[in-house]
């Protein structure tokens, strides 16, 4: 493999990865960053085709997006992706995506964990027979404010219920990551996103979701166009926080 490896991979999109207003939705965007960041660890080794066997396993923590361009139908999208040299428990990756023009439309960054899937507990990058050495430390963007302020919810009603079900959960049989996105988005109306642009989406997530889970999301106001999206479960247990900023159109 070679030094400052990426992985570059096109996605032509469908239908269904387009909202009401016939933009590339939130969650399309992880989508890809998701299926790409698969198609690369397979590449370096270290993908589920490797993991699973051995009962080992990535789990996300965080994602950040900006989206610079709108994305209409009839779109090819080519994402490159690659990760950084980990640091400590912590594995990083990039993301850029671009349409058939060349233009760039967002940029993202993940952090993720390496997991043993038993035990759950989190293990080191030394797990790994990797070579760390050819790993990219370039950055698609820069960002580096990964905790998302926390927020009373006292008096305040949820915003958006939903129950998990099994087409929301993935290959650990918990909600999956990219789900999330069109649940946050869901606490705000149809004329509410039909004013405004997505800047930029961020999620933590903080504890798994299971089928039969009643998920309750808060939405709060911080500032012009800047939202907290904060989940709860039944047992008032928070497991997952995003912050949503907007632009006027």
């Amino acid at each position: 493999m070679e030094k400052d490896y990426s992985c570059n991979l096109k996605f032509p999109t469908r239908y269904a990865d387009f909202d009401f207003q016939d933009n590339l939705k939130t969650s399309s965007f992880l989508n890809f960053m998701q299926e790409a960041a698969g198609v690369s660890g397979n590449e370096l080794g270290c993908g589920s085709k490797f993991l699973w066997p051995r009962k080992l396993g990535f789990i996300i923590a965080s994602n950040y997006l900006e989206i610079y361009k709108s994305v209409k139908e009839d779109e090819v999208i080519t994402v490159k992706t690659w990760p950084l040299p980990p640091e400590r428990i912590i594995f990083e990756r990039h993301y850029e995506m671009y349409n058939k023009a060349g233009e760039k439309v967002a940029a993202a960054t993940s952090r993720w964990c390496l997991i043993d899937v038993e035990s759950r507990k989190l293990l080191s990058p030394s797990a790994l027979d990797q070579d760390y050495s050819i790993y990219n430390p370039a950055k698609a963007l820069e960002f580096k404010d990964w905790k998302i302020q926390r927020v009373s919810l006292d008096g305040l009603t949820p915003a958006y219920t939903v129950k998990a079900g099994n087409t929301d959960c993935d290959h650990y049989k918990h909600v999956n990551n990219t789900r999330y996105a069109d649940f946050c988005f869901n606490c705000f109306t149809l004329e509410e996103l039909n004013k405004l642009n997505v800047q930029s989406f961020q999620i933590s997530y903080e504890e798994q979701c299971l089928e039969g889970d009643i998920l309750n999301f808060y939405r709060i106001p911080v500032s012009e166009n800047e939202f907290i999206i904060v989940g709860v479960k039944q047992e008032n247990k928070s497991f997952m926080r995003a912050k949503i900023v907007f632009s006027n159109k």
